[in-house]
């Protein structure tokens, strides 16, 4: 359950954050990259798609270093922490974030290594480089003492009513 809580938050930031602040880079450089002719214009089209990498990582990457968690992951319940159970940091975060667009974007086994330490080891390979941990808030099941707690304070919550 957590590799898929984890695997939908990825999918949640790419949503949110990864495809509109991709198209709005494309969208308003449109015109830049028309207006500039030859070997220029090449370059500018290099720049833009390194910026709609970066910039996307660079928004969740402030979010993951500031909260501890980015967009996907507050849907999700996950916070994302560092040895001593604070967020990250800055710069930290920033460097988890652009470690994972590089990975999971050029090349072809990055996103298959990191899904295999994610199911195996509960860990993707990025988080053991940076001794980060990603923590569910909302872990699969109760236990038993929290079924109790729900169960008593459902009966309370009744008697209250009468």
């Amino acid at each position: 359950m957590y590799a898929l809580k984890r695997m939908a938050a990825f999918l949640i930031d790419y949503a949110v954050v990864f495809v509109p602040l991709g198209a709005l880079i494309e969208i308003a450089s449109a015109g830049a990259h028309q207006r500039l002719a030859g070997p220029l214009g090449a370059m500018t089209g290099i720049w833009l798609w390194g910026a709609s990498l970066l910039a996307p990582a660079l928004v969740n990457g402030v979010l993951t270093g500031l909260f501890g968690c980015g967009v996907g992951k507050l849907v999700m319940f996950l916070r994302v922490k560092d040895s001593g159970g604070d967020p990250p940091g800055v710069a930290q975060g920033i460097l988890r974030e652009i470690v994972k667009v590089v990975s999971l974007s050029f090349f072809f086994l990055g996103p298959i290594y990191a899904l295999q330490g994610l199911v195996a080891r509960g860990r993707t390979f990025y988080d053991d480089w940076m001794d980060l941990d990603v923590e569910d808030l909302r872990p699969h099941g109760l236990t038993e003492t929290q079924k109790n707690y729900r169960k008593y304070m459902r009966e309370q919550a009744r008697k209250a009513k009468r």
